[in-house]
């Protein structure tokens, strides 16, 4: 299959031909046919300026490939005008932004990684021993307001970044930022932390077997959120792919290096947005896993993600713009088929690219000056190729959409290689529903903070923070009767000489005073006369002997 198109694209296009459907304008006469078979007359085809038309134009919209229908047809194509996307019949023009936000995060989600944190908590508990100071043993049960408020502190600490966790609680007065406190104790958030889960480990595949699932731990959220991308959004004619980079520096097999990219260690994903808005419509991220490789050897791996990217995008008049990584003949011939426009840069040696491609064949090197011609007001006018100036106008959707996720997520670092993943959806999950709002709310619209701000707020509704359980003896404060004052008391010989509670003073020259005896409901040590009457019947015991 890939011999044949090969020989056909060699056939079909020679350096004229390239020049001239590079540099074709609107209004030229003549054929346009790239790659894939086509049996229309000529009046029927797309002229070389069609396929490339902005949006705004009356023209029809003939992406390449076969079609038997007449020109005067123009039913079949999406119309791609219209101001917003659909969100099918749930009236958005009035609503808030958690509104928005809970189209993403659905009960479904709030309840999935709530019982699944509680599952994992009482896996770990029972299967560990604990250490007599560790803050596990403070550990009840979340529930879902609970765990809406810390997603809240969550995307907090995306708006106010600081170093460590911890900074947040901290009373350190530059530094003091007292909201966190009085949503959620910071042991308490750190303990969701460590316990925040997505799926029932008790499921796991293993390594080797069949059904293996490098993604299992954060899969859940992958079919839960991704797939709300599409359905609820209807984009533009202009579609965007390209790669996106997760940082993380930890231990996982599915981390890459990539030195030409800003963020150079993390895990890489393959991302269809709408090019003007950077809306994400479809996420993919590479595992180094291919379901379809039996059944599709004689493709590429990239030929397969673009294929199933676009799976629900095809036929429908769009134009996708890609790089030269994703770009091969095969996949244009097959996207023309499916009157799907494609633009893209270009690598000549992939398998299948016409020989007039080669650096040796081209009437420009690399780095010579564009071809011009003088004109007579002393200026050079250089014709710039409509492809070209499409592909920089709409070739950037993707880094747009990783632009504005990074802008607010969260900054900490993990050890556990899902949360980072995680954090990249939930991020895209604002990012696409700021979008939303943009386009169907009236009135002025809030910037991505403010509306964060409010999505915050509205996730602290109805949540309160638990009391945690005091230690030690109850205080005398707030007019209650110590315990001490209220119940009975015997005096026990203390195996030890303790200071007595009442009479000693170490921080006085000769006032230590130490007793024989010990209060054994109490638990101090009191001398018997007057010490321990004096202790169980005032409030005010204290009195020093060197007083006396």
């Amino acid at each position: 299959f890939v011999r044949e198109n090969r020989q056909m694209a060699i056939k079909k296009l020679y350096r004229e031909d390239v020049l001239q459907m590079l540099f074709a304008d609107s209004d030229s006469e003549g054929e346009y046919l790239p790659f894939g078979n086509d049996d229309r007359s000529s009046s029927n085809r797309a002229s070389p300026g069609t396929s490339l038309q902005d949006s705004d134009s009356e023209g029809e919209y003939l992406p390449f490939g076969n079609d038997d229908r007449s020109s005067n047809n123009r039913d079949w194509i999406k119309r791609f005008d219209e101001p917003v996307g659909y969100l099918g019949e749930k009236d958005l023009t009035s609503a808030a932004p958690l509104d928005f936000l809970s189209l993403f995060l659905t009960d479904d989600f709030w309840n999935l990684i709530t019982n699944e944190t509680n599952r994992y908590a009482h896996q770990f508990l029972n299967s560990q021993q604990l250490k007599p100071n560790s803050r596990f043993h403070n550990w009840y049960d979340v529930s879902v307001s609970e765990m809406k408020a810390f997603l809240a502190l969550h995307l907090c600490m995306g708006l106010v970044e600081k170093a460590e966790i911890e900074d947040y609680w901290a009373e350190f007065w530059p530094i003091y930022t007292p909201g966190f406190g009085k949503v959620m104790y910071r042991n308490r958030f750190e303990i969701i932390l460590s316990f925040l889960h997505f799926a029932n480990n008790s499921e796991y595949v293993g390594r080797g077997q069949p059904g293996h699932d490098r993604l299992f731990k954060v899969r859940p959220v992958i079919y839960l959120i991704i797939p709300l991308f599409s359905a609820i959004y209807g984009p533009l004619k202009e579609l965007s792919l390209d790669e996106m980079t997760i940082a993380f520096k930890g231990k996982s097999t599915l981390k890459q290096y990539n030195p030409k990219k800003p963020d150079k260690c993390g895990y890489k994903v393959y991302v269809l947005s709408e090019a003007s808005s950077g809306y994400v419509l479809q996420w993919s991220m590479y595992t180094g896993q291919n379901a379809d490789a039996d059944a599709d050897a004689d493709l590429g791996a990239t030929h397969l993600i673009v294929r199933q990217l676009m799976a629900q995008y095809t036929g429908k008049g769009h134009e996708v713009y890609m790089d030269s990584y994703c770009t091969s003949p095969a996949i244009a011939n097959e996207l023309a088929n499916n009157d799907t426009g494609m633009c893209e840069t270009v690598n000549y040696k992939r398998c299948g690219m016409p020989r007039c491609l080669r650096q040796t064949e081209l009437p420009l090197s690399k780095g010579d000056d564009p071809v011009s011609k003088q004109s007579n007001t002393g200026f050079h006018e250089i014709n710039r190729p409509v492809c070209v100036d499409r592909y920089n106008t709409f070739m950037g959707g993707v880094d747009t959409a990783g632009q504005r996720m990074k802008t607010y997520l969260f900054p900490h670092r993990s050890r556990k290689w899902y949360n980072r993943i995680f954090n990249a959806i939930l991020s895209i999950s604002v990012v696409n529903s700021h979008i939303i709002y943009s386009k169907c709310a009236l009135g002025l619209h809030k910037p991505l903070k403010a509306f964060i701000q409010d999505i915050i707020t509205a996730l602290l509704q109805g949540c309160s923070k638990r009391e945690s359980k005091k230690t030690g003896r109850p205080s005398v404060e707030g007019g209650g009767m110590p315990q001490r004052l209220t119940e009975r008391h015997w005096l026990c010989v203390a195996d030890d000489r303790p200071d007595c509670v009442v009479c000693s003073d170490r921080a006085r020259s000769e006032g230590r005073r130490q007793t024989k005896y010990r209060c054994s409901q109490c638990g101090v040590g009191l001398c018997a006369v007057p010490c321990n009457e004096r202790y169980h019947t005032l409030k005010n015991y204290k009195l020093c002997h060197l007083d006396t």
